[in-house]
């Protein structure tokens, strides 16, 4: 089943490329933004994504979900720098993180054949999901997309905490 804003986010415990990680702890009371799919942007745009991340008061999290084209960072296979520096990517061999955080999957045809969405998730600091972004598996998605949405939320305004006054 595809997840919803509103929902919990789902719970995992994982390593990534900048190391392990238990999902709600990671980056608690900070927003955070899951990329299922990041080949779909170019390295360009997620380079700007990353940089906008790192200036948000207080900062936002960025964890992509499964590398492009099964290429991991550090490896020599990696000619092009995939992921770049700032974008944590998970291992997740068996698919089952991958499982829990999948997009829409529709019958959009008379054989029955699935077709899968890629999808972003917006998480606020208490681990709701507050908004999702979905597409076809395509390249050239522009990261300032998922940045509007954000924003959209109040991603980078800071929290009410006013302390009260006598009246």
């Amino acid at each position: 089943m595809a997840l919803s804003p509103g929902w919990k986010a789902p719970d995992f415990t994982t390593d990534t490329t900048a190391g392990p990680i238990r999902f709600h702890n990671w980056g608690y009371g900070c927003w955070r933004i899951v990329l299922t799919h990041p080949g779909d942007y170019s390295m360009r745009s997620l380079r700007a994504g990353i940089r906008w991340a790192r200036t948000g008061s207080p900062p936002i999290h960025l964890l992509c979900l499964s590398p492009v084209h099964g290429i991991m960072a550090g490896t020599s296979a990696n000619p092009c720098g995939f992921p770049p520096p700032g974008l944590p990517v998970i291992h997740d061999e068996t698919g089952q993180i991958g499982a829990l955080w999948r997009g829409v999957t529709a019958d959009i045809g008379p054989v029955g054949i699935p077709h899968n969405e890629h999808a972003v998730f917006i998480v606020d600091p208490t681990n709701t999901i507050r908004g999702t972004l979905t597409g076809p598996a395509a390249g050239g998605h522009d990261f300032a997309e998922v940045i509007g949405m954000a924003r959209g939320l109040g991603v980078e305004q800071p929290p009410l905490n006013r302390a009260r006054r006598a009246a």
